[in-house]
């Protein structure tokens, strides 16, 4: 059986104590998918690349990292997590559950995502109940974990994680089960009837292409570029692979030697390519000032 047949990708965006647990539960058990949550592809990246789950987290809440300019350690991590996301994928159906789900390109074709509308009261008693927070704390760690979130939004250039058009459904919380603070058993296998033919239409979309290869080919690629420290975006079909310099640097020529030099040998490449972005020339440490020059002094 080939890596690919078979493969359901599920992608569910939940903030901090919104995670639709019941509604999860059942999607994986439907599709026997293994499921990722943050954390979890936290600590997996961490072992399989030698990183700090410290280091990563900052990278992802876009936190202070110090040397950042000289180490690049925010660009590694990302990679690293890209790399760690498309290597689940091919492993097996797998549903993701938080926000790093966004990392994967839009042109991995045959995800379905849905963005749970969680209630904040429902994050506030879950809070409560099950870590023992005030009502205050509960609401302060939720806009603290939400405010953290739009900035690993800003860093994907993207406006909002919770934006309804990047999503294929909104997941809805009008039946709520008061003891667990959770979606009713009832309304979870409503929803799940009325998806089922949009996601396995999805897994037939997913069956007849290798955006899911490429995506582990340009990941690895942009983990072994991330030490440069350019401003690169990575694509590949078919393992030929064209990297783009989305911002200006001191030495072109050389800068496109080295990227290509080393995106060649990461396993999977077949050629490479490189070429200049939009933003390449903004940003630059050139001013033009309007200044006029002084008058003479008269004496």
């Amino acid at each position: 059986m080939s890596r690919l047949e078979n493969m359901t990708l599920i992608a569910i965006t939940c903030g901090i104590y919104a995670s639709p647990h019941r509604f999860i539960d059942a999607l994986s058990g439907l599709y026997q998918c293994t499921v990722y949550e943050d954390p979890v592809l936290v600590k997996q990246t961490a072992q399989a690349h030698n990183l700090k789950t410290d280091l990563l987290f900052r990278s992802i809440q876009c936190r202070q990292i110090p040397f950042d300019n000289f180490t690049h350690d925010r660009k590694k991590c990302l990679a690293a997590l890209k790399v760690q996301i498309s290597q689940n994928i091919l492993n097996g159906p797998c549903l993701f559950s938080g926000v790093l789900s966004h990392l994967i390109p839009a042109s991995v074709s045959g995800i379905y995502r849905i963005m749970s509308a969680t209630p904040m009261r429902i994050r506030r008693q879950r809070a409560m109940s099950l870590y023992q927070l005030s009502n205050q704390a509960a609401a302060t760690a939720i806009a603290r974990s939400d405010q953290r979130d739009q900035r690993f939004a800003a860093q994907l250039n993207l406006d909002s994680l919770w934006d309804s058009a990047r999503h294929d459904m909104v997941l809805e919380w009008s039946k709520i089960d008061a003891a667990t603070h959770d979606i009713t058993r009832e309304a979870v296998s409503q929803t799940l009837e009325k998806i089922r033919p949009d996601i396995e239409s999805s897994m037939e979309n997913a069956n007849k292409n290798m955006h899911a290869v490429d995506f582990n080919i340009s990941s690895r690629v942009e983990a072994a570029l991330a030490g440069l420290g350019h401003h690169l975006i990575v694509e590949s079909d078919s393992g030929h692979v064209m990297v783009t310099l989305d911002r200006k640097v001191m030495n072109l020529a050389r800068a496109q030697k080295e990227i290509v030099d080393i995106a060649r040998a990461v396993p999977g490449v077949e050629s490479v390519k490189t070429k200049i972005g939009p933003n390449f020339y903004k940003g630059g440490i050139v001013r033009n000032l309007n200044l006029t020059a002084p008058f003479k002094r008269k004496t």
